[in-house]
């Protein structure tokens, strides 16, 4: 989850990428489905910025 929550923090303003993307940068091969396990479970009042998926 932490890395998860780290390599979207990485991807650039104005930039995006996708599940599969974010789970190679990761560390997570074939993770796609985790990062939007991730994602949708994220708590309130976190500072990633998941529009960017």
């Amino acid at each position: 989850m932490r890395r998860i929550r780290e390599a979207i923090r990485d991807i650039p303003s104005g930039c995006v990428a996708s599940y599969g993307q974010i789970a190679e940068i990761a560390g997570i091969p074939r993770g796609a489905r985790q990062v939007g396990h991730a994602l949708k479970h994220l708590p309130d009042g976190h500072d990633v910025p998941w529009h960017r998926v």
